[in-house]
């Protein structure tokens, strides 16, 4: 009896010091770091996060949503995550391999039967050569934001009218080469697998067992009051941009709109083995190999990248991480032996990319080993 009430007291006294605690060291650690970096590279707005598998260590908010009405950044302001998007491109597709309703090492014809190019090697190309960034397809140009589609056939028309047609430019399998134009094809694939829009696919299977309720793939469902807006030079001071990066064409590259509570909870779901509150997303078996280094041809590996998430050996230890680049910047890194990860959000070009995120990466290193 003595023993379940000392246990009680812990929990209820004790825990509460130890998280605030986490907290103020955290603080001290990053809020410096960030409002130089912010003053330093004039961004107007900026959130962050910190995460283990089982809770939230530290969160805050920088700056304003936009420059002239200078609202400030809260937790729910949200944010377009541009090529963080990739990340549950990968997941879906993996949901749809363990269920049977496709298999990521046949070829995207096998799923999409109008994908075509000029390159008759087209029709072995995998849908996992194309999550790897393997495929020999290289990103092709193309005005994504100011003449933007909003209909459900728009990602089908992009696979048949831009990408077929086009070519390769390597061996698949031998070279790294990230290509956007390859995940709307993978959008495509998730669609015709599932049997329903690939917006409507990630809804259903990601975003709501994850709790990420705040977050849509569709512009027309976000919550307008609470979008942040673009910040981009304009000889040497900020203004708005006049367009919003959305394309219903890109949104399997690009066009994920989240908050900093929500891509909190994507974090722990993947530090956490695919699994968040009960709710399971993805096996843990799965969500390791998707960590693991890609293999080409010949059983060529790629250190650099797995199945939709990149790779970086950091100060002794394996990160998993993606970074998102439109305009709006946002970056997750997961450091898996450690347990934890962070993800960080910003609405003006020009924000410090991947150093910034390394230099964060560092400092979390440096602070859990030192616990």
């Amino acid at each position: 009896m003595k023993r379940f009430l000392a246990s009680i007291i812990f929990a209820i006294f004790i825990l509460p010091f130890s998280v605030l605690a986490n907290e103020a060291e955290l603080r001290a650690i990053f809020d410096p770091l960030i409002e130089e970096m912010m003053a330093e590279n004039e961004i107007q707005g900026f959130v962050f996060s910190v995460v283990s598998k089982d809770d939230v260590l530290f969160k805050n908010t920088y700056g304003v949503k936009n420059i002239y009405s200078q609202e400030p950044e809260t937790n729910e302001s949200l944010f377009h995550m541009a090529s963080v998007t990739k990340t549950f491109v990968g997941t879906a597709l993996m949901q749809l391999h363990e269920q049977g309703k496709l298999d990521v090492d046949k070829p995207v014809v096998d799923v999409v039967p109008y994908f075509v190019l000029v390159d008759n090697r087209y029709k072995d190309l995998t849908i996992r050569q194309f999550a790897s960034h393997i495929s020999g397809m290289p990103d092709f140009d193309s005005d994504p934001w100011h003449d933007p589609q909003y209909d459900e056939e728009a990602l089908e028309r992009f696979v048949r009218n831009f990408i077929s047609h086009k070519f390769l430019t390597e061996e698949p399998g031998t070279t790294y080469q990230y290509c956007n134009t390859g995940y709307e094809l993978l959008g495509d694939v998730i669609a015709k697998a599932a049997g329903i829009s690939f917006e409507d696919y990630v809804l259903q299977n990601i975003l709501i067992p994850t709790g990420m309720i705040n977050s849509t793939l569709l512009i027309q469902e976000a919550d307008m009051t609470k979008l942040n807006s673009l910040h981009t030079p304009n000889d040497e001071q900020k203004k708005i941009a006049d367009v919003y990066p959305y394309n219903r064409m890109h949104a399997p590259s690009s066009t994920m709109i989240s908050n900093i509570d929500d891509m909190s909870r994507w974090v722990m779901l993947n530090l956490n083995g695919g699994t968040l509150d009960g709710n399971r997303i993805l096996r843990n078996e799965t969500l390791d190999a998707m960590w693991e280094p890609a293999v080409g041809k010949d059983g060529k590996q790629f250190d650099r990248v797995g199945f939709s998430w990149q790779r970086r050996e950091q100060n002794g230890y394996q990160t998993i991480f993606h970074g998102g680049s439109d305009g709006f910047r946002a970056y997750v890194i997961m450091i898996p032996d450690l347990d934890i990860g962070f993800v960080w959000m910003s609405n003006t070009a020009g924000q410090p990319y991947h150093d910034f995120s390394m230099k964060i990466a560092e400092k979390l290193i440096e602070y859990r080993g030192n616990q």
